[in-house]
């Protein structure tokens, strides 16, 4: 029974119908062999009693007479009887008269009383005769009357070979009519089964497809209209639905998995139960790993008080959010932001946490905060530079002055020279403030790294370093053919001589400093400790095999007064802020590599230009830059004013001043001048722009040349627009406002196109 269970519809049906069929064959061929069988033994029957009823009639004269000879020639006659075995007349008294036996050989039947079993039966004539079947043959007995009185009884008896015959005749044909049914039947059952187990069959292999490929896309031809037919309709209906809610699902799962954000299931114990791609990917674990882990595992400050007092928090206000950590494969911590809240599935309670990673976010910030810095000192810088040059100005202009007027041999000159050296100095460190506030760059002229390195190898400040640094190797590799750059000469030596005593300061005793140039063409994107855009630049690379840099310096390094240097041999603490802001003024970049006890390297690129640099003038001469025009100096400072008149009127020139630029209106209103010399800066009233404006008004064409602590500024460029002939830097020095004035008053009026920059 379990066999025929697990057979398939289509071999249950072909069974179940062949047995049925067989079944109401074999019953019905059983009834017609039956019925074949009593038929033909009927006739047998009626066959051998009409010989019986012949030979007894036939044998009646024989009994009569007493004459068993001719009762015997009688029986002799069913010799012509093939299937009569043997013939016997009985007399009245059951004595054997007369007998006929086809073979001899064959032991004789006994007397008509021994037969205990026969049957007698009517033929419709009033005769009666007996039946009984034995030993394999038929027996007939007949009455032989005379006058209605019975005068002796005939016997035949009759073997079944023909009855046999027909028998298995009728039993053949069935059979082969039952064989030949069978085959009707199971061809009719193999067709007619298709009907039924052919949908049933498609929709087994159907769902045998979607159970192994998770395919519910596919579907069931629909077959009818009956019961299969619903059934397919309804797997097909029930397959649309899940596909439908899979689709679904899977669209959550697939937003799930590749939202940008980490995501982490964890049950009450905090194991992780469930997490998305981007949980394995921000960790770099695998999710059969991540799934083997605790959440206090990926934030190593999670103990279990806090992760008890986070699902609290997360049960009572159903959503939490903090900040924390997060530990990757390789033992690297960075910031994250979580929210969590928990949810409830199959009666078990889960935290649901989102973990953002927010080191760009912190980086942004530091770096905003870094610009909020340096806002707020260039603020100060801008505050207080105006101020500092003009106090400034005696310190460096006057011993210009003395130097001038003392003899080679005087005593005094150590003096004034270490008056001036010191004044220079505060300058420096007015000019890193400015610097620091990206103010006072000029990027017009085409300048040469190589040309600004071997510059500086030449410089004082040079020098000092070796001094400090005896035991420092300082090896130098120029690049041949380097392009040239657009930039400030005097910014770009101030960034190299940072790096350099940066470099020399970060080597304990011994070791070496390399200044290097290059030429570099960028492709794509390099990726550093700045992002590198495509481009081609001219390389200034400085490297040292010092100490190298911790991650408290990586972090603080460009910011304003941070320094590791001894105290007394560097300035301020601004150094690495002047590179800094250098290389953003010159729209550059900055590359740095640091190895702890191995040494650091910076490499600053700078855009290239096919400019040419301009040839620079001679040594200062102080008798080639005299001159006798005359010049109006306008600045509300006296001490500017006085140093001003006394250098101007030293060349030779005659020299006016005024505390304004009212008071230079109205002076160069009634008085002519070949020059001005103007502040940028006058408070109260009006500025340098201002008042040149209106003095333009006036006087059409005036030549100027501008004097401020600042390089450019808005202000600055607009005033230059006007056709300024030339710009001086505060404090003032002889040879930068000589230089000054001498070039601007070979120019035409109102020519700015050669304007010079000292």
């Amino acid at each position: 029974m379990r066999r025929f269970r697990d057979l398939s519809i289509k071999k249950k049906l072909v069974f179940i119908s062949m047995l049925s069929s067989v079944a109401a064959l074999l019953f019905t061929l059983s009834i017609f062999f039956i019925g074949a069988l009593f038929a033909t033994s009927s006739s047998t029957q009626e066959r051998i009693a009409s010989l019986a009823r012949v030979v007894g009639t036939n044998c009646v004269a024989a009994l009569a007479f007493e004459d068993p000879e001719a009762a015997k020639e009688t029986l002799k006659a069913l010799s012509a009887e093939p299937q009569i075995v043997s013939a016997t007349i009985y007399k009245a008294d059951k004595t054997l008269f007369a007998e006929y036996q086809r073979d001899p050989r064959k032991p004789k039947t006994g007397a008509m009383d021994d037969i205990a079993d026969e049957k007698p039966a009517g033929n419709g004539t009033g005769q009666v005769f007996k039946y009984r079947f034995a030993g394999g043959q038929l027996h007939v007995r007949a009455e032989i009357e005379l006058d209605h009185k019975v005068i002796g009884s005939v016997e035949l008896s009759s073997d079944l070979k023909e009855l046999y015959h027909r028998a298995l005749l009728i039993a053949l044909i069935g059979l082969i009519v039952l064989i030949f049914s069978f085959l009707l039947a199971l061809a009719i059952s193999s067709m007619a089964q298709r009907t039924i187990s052919g949908p049933i069959t498609t929709l087994t292999h159907t769902m045998n497809q979607v159970s192994e490929q998770k395919d519910y896309t596919l579907r069931v031809q629909p077959a009818g209209h009956d019961d299969i037919g619903m059934l397919i309709d309804g797997f097909n209906t029930m397959l649309a639905e899940i596909q439908a809610r899979d689709e679904k699902l899977y669209f959550t799962q697939f937003s799930v998995d590749h939202m940008a954000d980490a995501a982490y299931w964890m049950d009450v114990q905090s194991r992780i139960v469930n997490a998305n791609h981007a949980a394995c990917d921000a960790l770099g674990v695998s999710r059969e790993k991540l799934l083997a882990m605790s959440f206090s595992d990926i934030d190593p400050s999670f103990g279990q008080e806090r992760w008890h007092e986070i699902w609290q928090n997360a049960c009572a206000r159903k959503t939490v959010a903090f900040e924390s950590s997060h530990l990757r494969s390789d033992g690297k911590l960075f910031p994250v932001e979580v929210y969590a809240n928990i949810l409830q599935f199959q009666d078990q309670q889960y935290l649901c946490a989102f973990a953002r990673n927010i080191a760009e976010r912190k980086k942004l910030q530091l770096q905003l905060e870094q610009a909020q810095k340096m806002e707020a000192i260039g603020t100060l810088a801008s505050g207080v530079a105006h101020d500092l040059n003009n106090i400034l100005g005696g310190l460096v202009g006057y011993p210009d002055l003395l130097l001038q007027e003392l003899p080679e041999d005087s005593p005094l000159r150590r003096r004034v020279m270490l008056v001036k050296k010191s004044g220079e100095k505060a300058a420096a460190i007015v000019q890193d403030m400015l610097t620091l506030a990206r103010r006072g760059v000029e990027l017009r002229n085409a300048v040469n790294l190589n040309e600004i390195v071997a510059e500086y190898l030449k410089s004082p400040e040079h020098e000092r370093i070796m001094a400090y640094h005896p035991q420092v190797y300082f090896e130098i590799s120029l690049a041949e053919d380097l392009p040239n750059i657009l930039g400030s000469d005097v910014h770009l030596s101030k960034a190299l001589m940072n790096l350099v005593s940066n470099a020399a300061e970060a080597i304990a005793e011994s070791g070496k400093v390399k200044v290097q140039t290059r030429s570099c063409h960028v492709q794509n994107p390099l990726k550093g400790f700045q992002t590198i855009a495509p481009g081609h630049y001219a390389v200034l690379r400085v490297e040292d095999d010092g100490i190298g840099l911790s991650d408290e310096d990586l972090v603080n390094l460009f910011e304003p007064f941070y320094t590791k240097k001894k105290m007394g041999r560097s300035g301020t603490g601004l150094g690495m802020s002047v590179v800094s802001g250098a290389v953003k003024d010159h729209k550059g970049y900055i590359d740095l590599h640091s190895i702890r006890g191995k040494g650091t390297s910076f490499d600053l690129y700078f855009p290239v230009t096919h400019q040419m640099v301009q040839a620079k003038n001679s040594d200062f001469v102080f008798e080639a830059n005299m001159g006798t025009e005359k010049i109006l100096v306008v600045d509300d400072v006296l001490e500017q004013r006085e140093v001003a008149c006394v250098v101007l009127g030293k060349l030779g020139y005659q020299v006016a001043a005024v505390a304004s630029g009212e008071e230079a209106i109205g002076y160069v209103r009634r008085n002519p001048v070949d020059l001005l010399v103007l502040d940028m800066i006058m408070d109260p009233g009006m500025d340098g722009l201002e008042t040149y404006q209106q003095i333009l008004k006036i006087r059409p064409g005036q030549r100027a040349v501008v004097a401020s602590g600042y390089a450019e500024t808005d202000r600055v460029k607009q005033i230059m627009a006007l056709g300024v002939n030339g710009f001086v830097r505060k404090p003032y020095s002889i040879e930068r406002l000589a230089t000054a004035v001498k070039s601007a008053l070979k120019k035409e009026p109102g020519d700015s196109g050669t304007m010079v920059l000292v």
